[in-house]
């Protein structure tokens, strides 16, 4: 038995990911991750979660990512619903992934947290319940504007 290129590849990658994030410098001061965001209706979050489709750096709040995650759940209900090929909805996936975690990065960055946390939803269930925590949280206190006085 023998192991092919990709396999090698494939460990590499996986021993130097965690070296990546050793490099990672979290900004410091009271206002890190930019001014606080403004809330969103429904049209709104959904055009900022288009129009910020790789913004990994400023932040989102809760109305924006709560109706962004809403458009995201109703439109795969509807490719479901309507019976559509799966490579449409692979597709789809494939297509909205990036704003999906470019929002909710956003989203922690706005309760003061890193958008690297996102991964703790990874480990379910317990990893999906603390991130849903984390995504309901109000602004940090570190962050409002009288801090800057």
């Amino acid at each position: 038995m023998s192991i092919s290129i990709w396999h090698w590849v494939i460990l590499l990658l996986l021993l130097a990911a965690p070296l990546l994030f050793l490099r990672y410098r979290v900004p410091e001061g009271p206002n890190r991750f930019g001014p606080p965001a403004a809330p969103a209706g429904f049209v709104e979050a959904v055009k900022r979660f288009f129009a910020n489709y790789v913004n990994f750096r400023d932040r989102a709040s809760r109305s924006e990512f709560w109706y962004a995650m809403l458009f995201y759940v109703v439109l795969f209900f509807l490719v479901g619903f309507l019976r559509l090929p799966d490579i449409f909805a692979t597709i789809l996936y494939l297509v909205l992934f990036l704003p999906l975690l470019s929002i909710s990065a956003r989203r922690l960055h706005d309760s003061n947290r890193s958008g690297w946390l996102q991964l703790v939803a990874f480990f379910t269930p317990i990893g999906t319940i603390i991130a849903i925590i984390w995504f309901s949280r109000p602004p940090s206190e570190d962050h409002l504007p009288s801090d800057n006085c």
